[in-house]
């Protein structure tokens, strides 16, 4: 009989493999920032990280280089602490308008009725030749 010499990989098997690599450079577009430590899939990292010497691949937790990390840790706190103050003034704007706003004047005046609204009889209604 046939016996196949090669093995498929499974779609399970691509899904779940990742590596360990450490950014050298920033990648915005994949939301991948500088000295961040994160898990890939292996292809990301040969066609888009790896090259021109954008990130580097983590055998062993030595071979992170921790002023890297540090400085990227150090990026994410300051933007914590920018987005805590941002929504602290906006929640001061959005308070401060709200004792701004006065309740309207209600219109004592009535609207004008349109054509269609309007109370029409036969009376009213001029038809030439019609004697009534």
């Amino acid at each position: 009989m046939f016996k196949p010499t090669y093995s498929c990989l499974s779609a399970l098997s691509k899904r779940t493999k990742r590596v360990k690599v450490q950014l050298l450079k920033d990648f915005p577009i994949f939301q991948l920032y500088k000295g961040e430590v994160t898990q890939v899939k292996p292809s990301f990292m040969r066609n888009y990280l790896h090259n021109y010497n954008g990130a580097r691949y983590i055998m062993q937790e030595a071979d992170i280089d921790v002023a890297l990390l540090q400085g990227f840790q150090a990026r994410q706190e300051e933007l914590k602490t920018v987005k805590k103050e941002a929504k602290a003034v906006k929640l001061q704007v959005d308070e401060a308008q709200v004792s701004e706003k006065q309740p309207k004047p209600v219109m004592a005046e009535k609207k004008p009725k349109g054509i269609l609204e309007k109370e029409i009889t036969v009376k009213d209604v001029k038809i030439p030749g019609l004697d009534l």
